[in-house]
C-alpha cells in the first residue's frame, strides 16, 4: 500500500509521474476515486451472508463467509486512507509548485 507517502516523494509514488501541468488532475482522480470507494464501503461494507439453511454446514459457512468478508472490506477500508493520504501528498506537491490554494481544493471532491 502506499501509507505514509511523504509529500516529497507523492510526484514519484504510484509510478505516477507528476509536474506542474498535471498536479491538479492527478489529485482529482485520486481522491475522486477515494470518495467513490468510501461511499461503497459505507453502502455495502456491511453487508454478509445470513444462514443459508437449518443444516449442520449453514452455521459454519456463514460464519467463516462473514469473516473473509470483514477482512476484505477492512482492507477496502485500509486503501481507501491510502489512496486519501496519497492525494494530500500529492496536493501538498501542488502547493509546493506555487498553485493557489483555492485551485488545490477545487481539485477534491465537494
Amino acid at each position: 500500500m502506499l501509507s505514509n507517502v511523504p509529500a516529497r516523494f507523492a510526484h514519484e509514488a504510484a509510478g505516477m509521474r507528476i509536474d506542474r501541468d498535471n498536479v491538479l488532475a492527478v489529485t482529482a482522480v485520486i481522491a475522486t476515486e477515494a470518495d467513490r470507494l468510501r461511499q461503497v464501503l459505507e453502502t455495502y461494507g456491511g453487508a454478509r451472508m445470513g444462514k443459508c439453511g437449518g443444516d449442520p454446514v449453514s452455521g459454519d459457512a456463514m460464519l467463516a463467509f462473514n469473516l473473509r468478508a470483514d477482512a476484505l472490506v477492512a482492507s477496502l477500508w485500509n486503501y481507501v486512507k491510502d489512496l486519501e493520504k496519497l492525494a494530500d501528498s500529492v496536493a501538498d506537491a501542488a502547493r509546493t509548485y506555487g498553485i493557489a490554494e483555492s485551485d488545490v481544493a477545487a481539485a477534491f471532491p465537494a
